[in-house]
């Protein structure tokens, strides 16, 4: 299905939601992929379910990773971190233990209502008062309409924190000149 669908993010979203809801896994997937001969797309296909492989578990996941984080040189986290709170277990998007941080990211699905929001913010609250952890949350536009600018914005927060490198551009024209955030 991924391999016939009408764009990339319907393709994504057929990945992580096959994988996400147990049907499948992503290892199973890959193999799936490699024993087929002809599957358009294959090269992007398997690069998705890497992704998936490691962690992504939506459109938005894997845009940040593809589109933010790995064209900028950015370091990529822990997908899905596990974190034991008094109200219970979280899973964290991206969780940068070095630096202190998680970026947690907003699509549809899970951030639909004011209760879901409500529940993330308490959450980001509770991190950065138990934990003293930094919380950055992105949304789709973030991730897709300005990529370049939110892997700088990024960037400059991550060295701020300790990161000693710094984000690379990635060539796009809007790329431009990373030392001016915009």
């Amino acid at each position: 299905m991924a391999a016939t669908a009408d764009d990339d993010l319907a393709a994504v979203a057929c990945l992580a939601d096959a994988c996400g809801s147990r049907r499948t896994t992503a290892a199973r997937l890959l193999r799936t992929l490699e024993a087929r001969r002809r599957i358009r797309r294959r090269a992007w296909l398997t690069a998705v379910l890497r992704d998936v492989a490691l962690g992504t578990c939506s459109v938005l996941e894997h845009g940040y990773q593809s589109k933010v984080v790995r064209p900028h040189g950015l370091p990529p986290g822990t997908l899905q971190a596990v974190h034991h709170t008094r109200g219970g277990t979280v899973l964290r998007d991206v969780e940068l233990r070095e630096l202190e941080m998680y970026v947690e990211l907003d699509g549809r699905i899970f951030h639909a209502g004011p209760t879901e929001r409500d529940r993330d913010l308490e959450r980001d609250l509770d991190a950065a008062v138990e934990q003293d952890v930094l919380t950055l949350r992105l949304g789709f536009h973030q991730v897709f309409a300005r990529s370049c600018s939110t892997a700088h914005k990024l960037g400059l927060v991550m060295q701020r924190r300790g990161w000693d490198e710094a984000p690379i551009g990635c060539g796009a024209p809007q790329c431009g000149d990373l030392d001016q955030p915009g």
